[in-house]
């Protein structure tokens, strides 16, 4: 592990995302508040580790823009704003809720956000899995909400964005431990719905998924983002890139992902920060 790295790479996402939330207004757009953002990571020396994702509402997740998709922020939408960093592929991923222009979803906000504090308080080397869940829940029922059960924060390795464990908004009966030299994403997703996210239409991200015999187009992205996540509005210098992602979808070269949805009319919040456990406790990266 690299701690030095992921505290550069959480430094940065850090300040992307606070940028970002100031970029979130009625009537801007979601692509040039994704491209600012992005630009923000590249010119700080980091590069992004997945999309911004600008997920609205009933969306918890996924949902990244594409040119001319005609996507603005509307008065009294809640936007889940996610996004990652990374320096030589150690990563930072953090989210925060930005509700548009209303104060209708404050609760469910902070919701989220104390789900994640209650997580922090109680983090340690040799925690359990299921106690991080536990807390999470509490801080969100107490309050009137559910969490999301199939969502879950994720380990993180150099360019690997979910790595081996994951960290569920519940207790799942989870008895492996957050050992010294790990890192992870903790991030609760609060929800006045029933709980439970379902895949939607393609949310504009993709990942490879084949890596040999490469053609010129997807060699390119290989060369560029590794094992990463990349969106569909990277490869607009290509006249023909939605075409040809179409095709590596049904190839089975990349994996096209779906946004995530509530119920229609559910709304949904999100918080999350980046840890590395230490022999002395969790650092928050993203702080």
């Amino acid at each position: 592990m690299d701690l030095k790295k992921y505290l550069e790479a959480g430094k940065i996402g850090k300040e992307a995302r606070e940028y970002g939330k100031e970029l979130i207004k009625e009537g801007a757009s979601y692509y040039d508040v994704a491209n600012k953002v992005e630009k923000y990571i590249l010119d700080a020396g980091a590069k992004p580790a997945f999309p911004v994702n600008l997920s609205p509402n009933n969306i918890a997740a996924h949902y990244s823009p594409i040119k001319g998709d005609g996507m603005y922020f509307r008065r009294g939408d809640l936007i889940k704003l996610d996004l990652g960093a990374h320096i030589d592929g150690y990563i930072s991923d953090t989210a925060v809720t930005v509700e548009v222009g209303t104060r209708n979803w404050e609760e469910l906000i902070e919701a989220s956000s104390e789900a994640l504090k209650s997580a922090i308080k109680i983090l340690r080397p040799g925690i359990e899995i299921r106690e991080i869940g536990a807390a999470i829940e509490e801080e969100i029922t107490i309050r009137g909400f559910r969490p999301i059960y199939n969502l879950t924060g994720h380990g993180l390795a150099r360019y690997d964005l979910h790595h081996e464990i994951s960290i569920p908004n519940y207790d799942d009966g989870t008895r492996t431990v957050l050992r010294p030299g790990m890192a992870f994403a903790i991030e609760p997703f609060a929800t006045t719905g029933r709980g439970k996210v379902r895949n939607g239409k393609g949310g504009n991200i993709y990942i490879l998924t084949e890596y040999r015999h490469l053609d010129g187009f997807f060699s390119e992205i290989f060369e560029k983002y590794r094992t990463l996540p990349f969106a569909a509005r990277w490869c607009e210098h290509h006249e023909d890139y939605l075409e040809r992602l179409k095709e590596g979808t049904k190839k089975g070269v990349v994996h096209h992902f779906a946004i995530l949805q509530e119920r229609k009319k559910a709304m949904v919040a999100q918080t999350e920060h980046t840890f590395v456990m230490t022999d002395e406790g969790a650092i928050v990266t993203t702080q």
